[in-house]
């Protein structure tokens, strides 16, 4: 009998869908009920599928009789159904599993046939991310935990009502309900999506299951829950234990989106860091699981297992709103005291005695609300410093001028990883791809080197992050060509980060000077004001490829313009533009076009060389001083009133 590759259809909570087959081990004449449940359950899904003989031909039409004997295919490899918010995935999450399978799988019938051939419909590139078993696909978005136990969590409940006293401004107040209030909760869904329904099972969790009792995480479940979700475990830092994540899409989907976190921009929160010389920092332990939540609300985070479902009875890691509650509560208790980033708590203090006291407030705080803390690495709790590494930044506040950089440790596993090691290469997986990236955006951010000079890079994770949203089953390990612009200045970063050079806060003394630009459909033009009067300025018409560019374009052309023939004293240049996406791109250091960054990252070059730090400011139209001299007007005779330009 030919083995012939075709398509299947799944059923599932969402519907059908269809998948390809991609790895299949066929087991010609054996009827299900012939197969042990735990080998069915534990390892994959059996498709019934219409026998094929000689070159495909089919035999029946799926509902009568058939001439052949029912065929069963169970899917190895290849795509999971995927249900209503569910992940499309494989069934393994490591190479090592599989193998394991295949070698279960031999005890069930002779002559088992494992084929692992791609099918012509699939790219061959899907099936080199895993050594030594080709055809096979590790889950996407999943990482292997090879077994790992939880890590120990605490057993602590915060007194969240005791914490919601203490809200003076009234913002965790707000979203206290979500885990008190039944009927608050139900009104954050979307109409009809209440009642739930979903039941996605989660695989390998059984052995968790004493250890999730015996913590008070969670507990088993007397009536079918409203979601039963699947989770699942990653890695923690320390690569002996692991934590539990639960796969919330279904329920994050059901409800409307959580309001603001209330979480500070990195740099506002380095900048404010900065102001103060000395803190003492701690954070969360078990932070999430912390908090309790309601029994009537529980039912809601119910973990799909085999035999008996489970009910989280704290706040869910994985649900959309629990960030937000998290942060929430977390300003509560550092409020004029110092700074907050989820679990990670921060009192600062510009005196040892001011730092000290402010520490003992917190102190009383956390007790009053029943937060358990600990010390970060191996400070001593409620230790103030002056040198320290907090959310991935190494402070150095002792020195004349307080500076920062990234973690020296978190550097090097950054640049030496082999993810970054595969990048380079050119050939690496989207999953590889994303995580370089996502370092690659934290590095700059810390190290104030603007994205705008990695224009390619930027360009091709937007292509890459584009085609993957697109996508019905994202394949994160499909391996990818990076082009060689994007490893250049990949490698460019990779350089800096290296050196991981000191960055030193405040802002340099103002120039005394504005520069004002703005363009139209055919021209440009840029003043300087300084003293009350325009003291130069240019003006030009848009030729060539430039004549035919977008507005926002040109508008950022006028300004590159400005900034190189008109700034040269060192200090900080306000620049006033009538344009908000010009604004918010020389702002942040990085635009979403890439003829934009190529521009911004000619005059933030000119700009660095002449010590100069650029702040944007936007004005309306009508009191942009340049908008005349790009309607034809001459340009003033300078020295110039500022009258000339009206």
């Amino acid at each position: 009998m030919a083995v012939t590759w075709t398509r299947a259809w799944w059923r599932w909570t969402g519907g059908p869908t269809t998948r390809p087959v991609e790895r299949v081990v066929r087991v010609d004449g054996r009827s299900r009920a012939d197969e042990p449940d735990d080998e069915r359950q534990a390892f994959g899904r059996w498709v019934r599928k219409r026998p094929r003989v000689d070159g495909g031909k089919r035999r029946g039409d799926g509902c009568g009789r058939r001439s052949l004997s029912p065929t069963w295919v169970l899917a190895v490899g290849g795509p999971q159904p995927a249900g209503r918010g569910g992940r499309v995935g494989g069934v393994g999450r490591d190479a090592s599993r599989l193998a394991g399978l295949q070698r279960r799988l031999q005890g069930i019938a002779g002559g088992l046939a494992v084929y692992d051939e791609a099918p012509d419909n699939v790219s061959s590139s899907t099936y080199s991310s895993t050594p030594s078993l080709p055809g096979c696909r590790v889950a996407p978005g999943r990482r292997a935990d090879a077994g790992l136990p939880l890590a120990r969590v605490t057993s602590n409940r915060i007194d969240v009502e005791a914490l919601a006293a203490m809200d003076g401004v009234g913002r965790f107040r707000e979203v206290l309900p979500m885990l008190m209030d039944p009927v608050a909760f139900a009104e954050a869904f979307v109409s009809g999506d209440a009642a739930g329904g979903c039941r996605v099972p989660s695989r390998g969790m059984e052995r968790h299951r004493a250890t999730l009792r015996s913590c008070g995480v969670a507990s088993d479940a007397r009536s079918r829950p409203a979601f039963a979700m699947k989770a699942f475990t990653t890695p923690k830092k320390d690569g002996r234990t692991a934590r539990l994540v639960l796969d919330a899409r279904p329920l994050n989907d059901a409800m409307r989106r959580p309001p603001s976190m209330d979480l500070p921009r990195l740099r506002d929160f380095i900048a404010e860091v900065e102001r103060h010389r000395f803190a003492m920092q701690c954070d969360g332990v078990s932070y999430f699981y912390q908090f309790p939540v309601d029994a009537s609300i529980s039912r809601y985070f119910g973990i799909g297992m085999k035999g008996c479902d489970m009910l989280l009875n704290v706040l869910c890691m994985g649900w959309s709103w629990a960030p937000c509650i998290a942060q929430r509560a977390s300003n509560v208790l550092v409020r004029d005291l110092g700074l907050a980033w989820v679990d990670n708590f921060l009192v600062l203090g510009g005196t040892l005695d001011e730092a000290e006291r402010n520490v003992a407030v917190f102190r009383k705080r956390a007790q009053a609300a029943r937060v358990e803390v600990r010390a970060e690495g191996d400070d001593a709790l409620w230790q103030v410093r002056s040198r320290f590494v907090c959310v991935g930044v190494e402070f150095d506040l002792a020195a004349e001028t307080q500076r920062h950089r990234l973690d020296p440790a978190w550097a090097e596993r950054w640049v030496d990883g082999s993810g970054m090691t595969a990048v380079l290469s050119g050939r690496a997986t989207a999953r590889q791809f994303a995580e370089v990236f996502g370092g690659a955006v934290w590095a700059t951010d810390i190290l104030a080197v603007p994205r705008c000079h990695f224009a390619a890079l930027l360009s091709f994770a937007g292509r890459l992050g584009g085609r993957m949203v697109g996508a019905a089953a994202p394949v994160w390990d499909e391996v990818v060509d990076v082009p060689p612009s994007a490893r250049r200045e990949l490698g460019a970063l990779r350089k800096i980060v290296r050196e991981n050079p000191w960055v030193v806060g405040g802002v340099p003394e103002d120039t005394g000077s504005v520069l004002w630009t703005d363009a139209s459909s055919r021209a440009w033009a840029a003043l300087l004001e300084a003293e009350g009067r325009f003291v130069d300025g240019r003006q030009g018409v848009f030729a060539g490829p430039d004549a035919d560019a977008h507005i926002n374009l040109k508008e950022m052309l006028a300004f590159a313009e400005g900034v190189v023939r008109l700034c040269w004293a060192p200090g900080a240049q306000r620049c006033r533009i009538d344009n908000a996406a010009v604004v918010g791109a020389v702002a942040k250091g990085s635009s979403s076009s890439y003829a934009a960054n190529r521009v911004l990252s000619r005059s933030l070059r000119v700009a660095e060389r002449r010590r100069i730090v650029l702040c944007p400011g936007w004005v309306p139209s009508g009191e942009q001083q340049a908008d005349p001299y790009t309607r034809g007007a001459s340009l003033p005779r300078f020295p110039a009133p500022l009258s000339a330009s009206r």
